[in-house]
């Protein structure tokens, strides 16, 4: 039986769950949701658990689970790129960004992770952008030249 790694992974879960909680759950997304609320003390060799359920290592369980299977249950940050962007030329601090963008989506669930690389890059790009202005002024009267150089206009 050739069962892709996503459906392989699922079962797993599913298996884990149900064995070692007693606990059946209707969707893939109630088995997630479950899975982060676990306590430390039951997560505490969850992996090497799921991993006896598919033919992956315990490491590797846990790598799939928070890398890959977990993204289904997200939004795509790259849809939001622009709104982001929009956001980081109001805010300097990608903290700052982060929260007002979370608060104009409150029901919707992003990627940690992801949304923090997509805010950090974008906010290193907006200061790196900012921080090298050269503006150059000639004074006709005096003959005088000004030249600023990498001025960070937001310090």
């Amino acid at each position: 039986m050739n069962i892709n790694k996503d459906n392989m992974f699922s079962f797993a879960i599913s298996q884990y769950v149900q064995v070692y909680h007693k606990t059946v759950l209707h969707s893939m997304c109630d088995y997630y949701n479950f899975m982060l609320s676990l306590s430390s003390k039951d997560r505490y060799g969850m992996w090497k658990k799921v991993s006896q359920f598919c033919s992956m290592d315990a490491k590797s369980c846990r790598e799939y689970f928070h890398n890959t299977w977990c993204s289904q249950f997200y939004e795509p940050v790259a849809n939001y790129r622009a709104e982001i962007k929009e956001i980081a030329l109001q805010y300097y601090k990608p903290e700052e960004v982060m929260r007002e963008f979370l608060q104009r989506y409150p029901n919707k669930q992003f990627g940690k992770h992801e949304l923090q690389v997509a805010v950090s890059t974008i906010c290193k790009r907006n200061k790196s952008v900012n921080s090298s202005v050269i503006v150059s002024s000639i004074n006709t009267q005096s003959n005088s030249l000004i030249v600023f150089q990498n001025m960070d206009i937001f310090q």
